[in-house]
């Protein structure tokens, strides 16, 4: 028949083929997992998936206030070390301030920081998840997307 519509359930059943040779189920037809006393009991202990990592942020974010207290020691310890902790504390301010000039840096962390909540959300860290929705409203404001 020429000059007919398709059927309208036409595409999702090339969909639903499509997925089956990928062996791909759609969203909610997975399969429910077997309810063993394991797997109904939270982890006791958040895992660690990338303590190298962890350490090298960490290093970043105190590198701008060690090289400080570093160039500023001839002046003498107590000065160089009090100027290394007001550079390592002005750097989240910096990160606010950049937001708010330019707003597409706010909507990449709120991104960043959405993905990591949701994350944190699903291994059963709430309080860390809620930490990373927190940075994720304030990063948004910042951008200036009402909320």
């Amino acid at each position: 028949m020429t000059g007919t519509q398709p059927s309208p359930g036409g595409d999702e059943l090339r969909a639903r083929h499509y997925l089956h040779r990928l062996h791909v189920r759609p969203f909610g037809h997975q399969e429910p997992l077997p309810a063993t006393p394991e797997a109904l009991t939270p982890p006791t202990t958040s895992p660690q998936e990338h303590p190298m990592l962890l350490l090298v942020l960490c290093l970043a974010g105190l590198a701008p206030g060690i090289a400080t207290a570093w160039l500023l020691r001839t002046r003498g310890w107590p000065i160089a070390v009090l100027a290394g902790i007001g550079v390592t504390i002005s750097l989240p301010g910096l990160l606010i301030v950049s937001m708010i000039a330019f707003p597409p840096l706010g909507i990449a962390v709120a991104l960043a920081a959405i993905a990591a909540a949701l994350r944190a959300y699903d291994d059963g860290r709430v309080l860390i998840g809620s930490t990373w929705a927190t940075t994720a409203v304030v990063a948004l404001t910042c951008a200036g997307v009402a909320l």
